[in-house]
């Protein structure tokens, strides 16, 4: 069975990643004369796909050199009240591409439902530590974080959170307690990534208050739209108390968008009508299966995908825009 660390991609995936001519990502690879794996995907095309390390070496090329990520707009973290919105889906797609654009990636698992952890492979989860040891039991963040594969780094989750906001609750300044630990990684890696739990608790501000982005997922159905205002509002409050801090710069990434439904359609006018100002013009992740087949399987999109596979796309696509939200000289083709 292919696992993450055998992964890599074809000259087109990685030509859609990176938003470069096909042709000028083959001469870079001829002249740079890459070795290759030759490992075939799941699908039933032969065409060679390189390494993870390759990849990297290539996108950094024309990603990570071209657009210096700000200090300031690195940290980015996947929110939403609703579970069930595919917000830790397009978590793991978004970490685990962006390292191979080149880019140094720490990826936070803070639902103690751990999905995130699972997906990168760790199925009994249990026994491995998480923020709750971090940020309660003072181990070093060394301690916590663990490679992926190269350019990608996680602190898992799972059921240890649970108990995080009561033990939270009772430290002083309780809603800096994580940039306090953390704030140091702003200086080590090019993004730091949260997937938050779907609620306001104690450790869901911390983040909030450590962000520079966020990242609202939001499915679009009508459950999810009602609840945008309540989310928006309780946001609201939460900065206002905060005097001292600013709201990080929103993004609301429509997901699970379908062509020919009605429901979809009219959940994407709510949205402009009510939230344009958070929202890339024309842009919805849509519903696919390979998203499904990418939890299964425990793999980003482009290791398995088709060409022609709409998932990889969005997620190309979004990853130009996440991008955008934090470098200072970018421009989207």
């Amino acid at each position: 069975m292919l696992t993450i660390k055998d992964g890599g991609l074809t000259a087109k995936f990685i030509s859609v990643l990176g938003n470069v001519n096909q042709s000028t990502i083959s001469r870079v690879i001829h002249s740079k004369k890459y070795k290759i794996n030759r490992r075939e995907s799941a699908s039933s095309s032969k065409r060679i796909r390189y390494s993870i390390s390759e990849t990297r070496h290539i996108l950094s090329e024309f990603v990570k050199k071209r657009h210096d990520i700000s200090k300031n707009k690195k940290i980015h973290s996947f929110y939403n009240f609703k579970g069930g919105t595919g917000k830790t889906t397009i978590c793991y797609q978004i970490s685990t591409h962006l390292a191979l654009c080149g880019y140094k990636v720490l990826v936070v698992d803070a639902d103690a439902q751990g999905h995130l952890t699972t997906s990168f492979g760790y199925v009994d989860n249990l026994n491995i530590p998480t923020l709750y040891d971090g940020l309660i039991n003072n181990r070093s963040l060394e301690e916590i974080i663990i490679p992926i594969f190269e350019g990608l780094d996680l602190i898992p989750g799972n059921l240890s959170l649970t108990n995080i906001d009561i033990r939270l609750r009772e430290m002083p300044r309780q809603e800096e307690v994580l940039k306090r630990y953390m704030d140091s990684l702003r200086y080590e890696y090019d993004f730091i990534i949260f997937d938050c739990n779907p609620s306001m608790s104690s450790l869901n501000r911390n983040i909030l208050n450590f962000s520079d982005v966020l990242d609202i997922v939001c499915e679009t159905h009508p459950y999810s739209i009602n609840g945008m205002k309540l989310m928006m509002d309780d946001l609201n409050r939460f900065y206002e108390i905060m005097e001292n801090e600013k709201m990080p710069e929103i993004l609301i990434i429509p997901n699970k968008y379908e062509d020919r439904s009605s429901a979809s359609a009219e959940a994407m006018a709510v949205l402009n009508k009510y939230y344009n100002q958070y929202l890339f013009p024309n842009f919805a992740v849509r519903k696919s299966e390979d998203f499904l087949r990418s939890a299964r399987d425990q793999l980003p999109i482009s290791f398995f995908c088709k060409s022609n596979s709409i998932a990889f796309e969005d997620i190309s696509d979004l990853i130009q825009i996440i991008i955008s939200k934090s470098a200072d000289d970018i421009k989207i083709a």
